[in-house]
C-alpha cells in the first residue's frame, strides 16, 4: 500500500508540475498576442506617417516626450512641441520610460511599435512577477497561476500593458522588488524598487507595503523586530541610491526641462526629485474631483471609468474622422475580480484580528499589506490636501487586489458551481472591455 501511495504520489508530482507550467506558459502568450495584436491601431486613412496614428490618453504626453528627446519636433499644437531637442519636457516624472520610449524610435522609427513595445514586454514580466510573488509568499503553484490569470484578464492592467503610459513600469518593479523581499534578497529587491522609481514616482509605494507587512509580522509572532527592521532599511536604502544614481545619469542623457518657466530644472537629481514633488503637490482639487478624477474610495466600486479613447467609424467627429478600426480603450477594473475584492481582504485580515491563527503561507497578509501600503496613501493625500486622483491610479493597487481574490477562491474551491461562473465572468469582461471588441 505505501508503495502504492508513493508511486500516485510521484506520478502526481510528476504530472502536475509540468502542466502548471505549460498553462503559466500558455496563459503568457495568449496575453502577449491580446496585446500585440492591432497594437498600430487606431490610424488615420491612408495611414502613411507617424502623425496619422492616434495617440491614445496620457501617450499624447509620454510619447511626445520621448520624441524630443529622440531629437524629433512633435507635431504643432502637441505638447512638448517647444521643447529644447534632447531634454525632457515631462519633468514632472523620471525620464527611464521615455528614455526606453525614445530607444524603441532610434530602432523602429517613430511609430507605434516603438511607443508601445516596451510596456507589452513589462506587461507580460508583470503576469510573471504574480506568480513569482505568490510563490515567493508561499503560496503554491496553482495558486500563483490564478493570481497570474487574474492580472492577464483584468482590463486595467490589460490596457496599460499595451499603451506608452508609465505606470506598468511601476507595477513591474513593485511585483518583481516585493517578490525578491520574500526571498530574503533586500539590496537587490530595493534596486529594482529604484529603478522602477525612475520611470514613476509612486513605485516606492510597495516599500510602505513591505513595512505593513513586517508589522504584520511582528504582531503575529512578536520576536526578530530587529532583523525585520533592519531588511527593511537595507531594502529602502538600495532603493534611493539606484534611484539617485539612475536619476542623475538620464539627466545627463536627458536634461528635464519645466514647460512652466522655460528653462532646464536645476540642482541636479535633488533639484529634479524637489520639480517632481512640488509639481504633485500643485494638483489638488480643493473642491473635489472634476472631469475624470474622481475620489479614491469610488475606485473600489469603479464609481468612475474614464474613456481613454472611443471611435465609431460609422458616426466620426472632427477630431476623429476616418479613423478606423472601432475602438474603446476603458480605463476600468475588471467588475467580476473587484467583486470579490473586499471579501478577499476581509479574509487577508482575519490573521491579524486572531493572531492564534496558524498559517500555511503568506499570500493573505502579503495581499493585505499591499493593499494598505499602496491604497491608503491615496486616500490620505485625498483627505488630508484634496490631492487630485484618478482610477487608472488603481494599477499599482490592484496586485494586491488579485492576491486576495485568488486566495479566497482557492479556499472555497474550484469545484463550487458558483465559483466556476464567477472564472467565466471574469473571461467574459476581458472580451467585452477588450479595446478593440465591436460593441454598438
Amino acid at each position: 500500500m505505501v508503495t502504492l501511495l508513493q508511486e500516485r504520489t510521484v506520478r502526481r508530482r510528476g504530472w502536475v508540475g509540468p502542466r502548471y507550467k505549460w498553462l503559466l506558459a500558455g496563459l503568457v502568450v495568449v496575453s502577449l498576442v491580446a496585446r500585440m495584436a492591432w497594437i498600430a491601431e487606431p490610424c488615420r486613412a491612408p495611414c502613411r506617417s507617424a502623425d496619422d496614428h492616434t495617440l491614445i490618453f496620457d501617450e499624447a504626453y509620454y510619447v511626445n516626450a520621448a520624441r524630443v528627446i529622440a531629437g524629433i519636433r512633435p507635431p504643432v499644437g502637441s505638447p512638448y512641441a517647444n521643447t529644447p531637442l534632447g531634454d525632457d519636457g515631462n519633468s514632472e516624472h523620471p525620464q527611464l520610460a521615455k528614455l526606453l520610449i525614445a530607444g524603441g524610435i532610434e530602432l523602429f522609427g517613430d511609430g507605434p511599435l516603438a511607443w508601445r513595445l516596451p510596456s507589452v514586454l513589462l506587461g507580460t514580466v508583470a503576469i510573471l512577477g504574480m506568480f513569482a510573488l505568490v510563490r515567493a509568499a508561499g503560496g503554491g503553484p496553482w495558486l500563483g497561476l490564478g493570481a497570474a490569470a487574474l492580472m492577464a484578464c483584468d482590463n486595467l492592467l490589460l490596457v496599460h500593458g499595451r499603451i506608452g503610459t508609465l505606470d506598468i513600469y511601476a507595477v513591474a518593479a513593485m511585483i518583481w522588488g516585493a517578490a525578491l523581499y520574500l526571498r530574503d534578497r533586500p539590496i537587490l529587491a530595493g534596486a529594482i524598487i529604484g529603478l522602477g522609481a525612475s520611470a514613476k514616482e509612486v513605485t516606492p509605494y510597495v516599500l510602505l507595503a513591505l513595512a505593513v507587512l513586517e508589522l504584520v509580522r511582528w504582531w503575529r509572532l512578536r520576536s526578530e523586530g530587529a532583523g525585520r527592521l533592519a531588511r527593511l532599511v537595507i531594502c529602502a536604502g538600495a532603493s534611493a541610491v539606484m534611484f539617485m544614481a539612475v536619476l542623475t545619469v538620464m539627466g545627463w542623457i536627458a536634461p528635464p526641462y519645466s514647460p512652466q518657466t522655460g528653462k532646464r530644472v536645476p540642482n541636479g537629481p535633488f533639484g529634479h526629485v524637489a520639480h517632481i514633488l512640488s509639481y504633485a503637490a500643485n494638483q489638488t482639487s480643493p473642491h473635489g474631483p472634476t472631469g475624470i478624477a474622481s475620489y479614491p474610495w469610488d475606485w473600489l466600486i469603479d464609481l468612475k471609468p474614464i474613456t481613454y479613447l472611443r471611435i465609431n467609424p460609422g458616426r466620426p467627429t472632427v477630431l476623429l474622422n476616418q479613423i478606423s478600426p472601432a475602438v474603446h480603450f476603458i480605463g476600468l477594473i475588471s467588475p467580476p475580480i473587484l467583486l470579490l475584492a473586499i471579501p478577499g481582504l476581509l479574509l487577508a485580515a482575519r490573521p491579524v484580528v486572531r493572531p492564534r491563527i496558524r498559517l500555511t503561507d503568506e499570500v493573505g497578509l502579503v495581499a493585505l499589506a499591499w493593499f494598505v501600503g499602496t491604497y491608503l496613501p491615496f486616500v490620505a493625500l485625498s483627505l488630508l490636501e484634496s490631492r487630485t486622483s484618478y482610477l487608472y491610479y488603481m494599477v499599482i493597487v490592484m496586485p494586491g487586489i488579485y492576491l486576495a481574490v485568488a486566495d479566497l477562491v482557492a479556499r472555497i474551491g474550484p469545484r463550487r458551481k458558483l465559483v466556476l461562473l464567477w472564472m467565466a465572468g471574469v473571461v467574459a469582461a476581458a472580451v467585452v472591455l477588450y479595446p478593440f471588441t465591436p460593441l454598438p
